[in-house]
């Protein structure tokens, strides 16, 4: 796969920003470090272009639309899907965010929080904390991951948490959901591999995704692959541009 496939996202003017975009997204294919650099300077700028797609789009949601929040963490994100009535499922697995979470939203009755962590299957996990958790638990839960050890070293957090497959998630719903939000810190990849291969993503749904290629650099691959399939072959409307 080719990461001049993510040009074709980058808006096709002769603006400077398109043009820096366009060298950007070829610059990316390079070997070695200047292709590391070409790529995620590619993915901050579109990272802003999704972040505002994101914004108008929950903007425009009301009582008839589901969205979902996977990785709602404090839940700044939730809020904006709700603000119009939009019924939000907000999924977070850390126990002292989710009791935050369920504080925040407490007599809103279209918001559903579930505590719990996003798979492919049902479950439980380890759901690893960084030991900055200890004096900065708001920022550090933000890292919390059940999918990768980064954070594994003297004074990490671990908590057994459930897991829910998102097979069984989108099928309980009445309607395909108008919105999904995606930050789960790695487990993104398993996620979104299973809605591709059990074609679980339908033409009215929007998805914002944030991948984590950064964190574990062995998993460029499939990152690669799934912008390929966000590219040429998902329906709907798929962004991995989230972060």
């Amino acid at each position: 796969m080719s990461v001049t496939d993510l040009a074709a996202m980058a808006k096709a003017d002769l603006s400077p920003d398109g043009m820096i975009e366009h060298v950007f997204a070829i610059g990316a294919d390079w070997p070695g470090y200047a292709g590391a650099v070409c790529y995620r300077k590619f993915k901050r700028r579109l990272q802003r272009r999704a972040e505002a797609r994101f914004a108008a789009l929950a903007a425009s949601l009301g009582p008839d639309d589901i969205a979902l929040d996977l990785g709602a963490n404090m839940g700044e994100l939730t809020a904006l899907l709700a603000a119009n009535g939009a019924s939000v499922h907000a999924y977070e697995p850390e126990p002292a965010t989710f009791a935050l979470l369920t504080a925040r939203f407490a007599g809103m009755a279209h918001v559903h929080l579930h505590q719990a962590a996003m798979s492919d299957r049902d479950g439980t996990a380890d759901l690893v904390l960084p030991a900055s958790f200890h004096d900065n638990p708001r920022s550090a839960s933000k890292a919390a991951s059940i999918a990768h050890g980064r954070y594994l070293g003297d004074g990490h957090i671990t908590h057994q948490v459930a897991m829910r497959d998102i097979r069984a998630i989108l099928r309980a719903l009445p309607k395909p959901p108008a919105v999904i939000k995606m930050d789960i810190e790695g487990a993104e990849l398993a996620v979104l591999e299973t809605m591709r291969a059990d074609h679980l993503l339908g033409t009215k749904t929007a998805v914002f995704v944030e991948t984590h290629e950064r964190l574990d650099p062995a998993s460029l691959p499939r990152v690669r692959a799934l912008q390929h399939w966000a590219r040429h072959g998902a329906p709907g409307y798929l962004n991995l541009q989230w972060g």
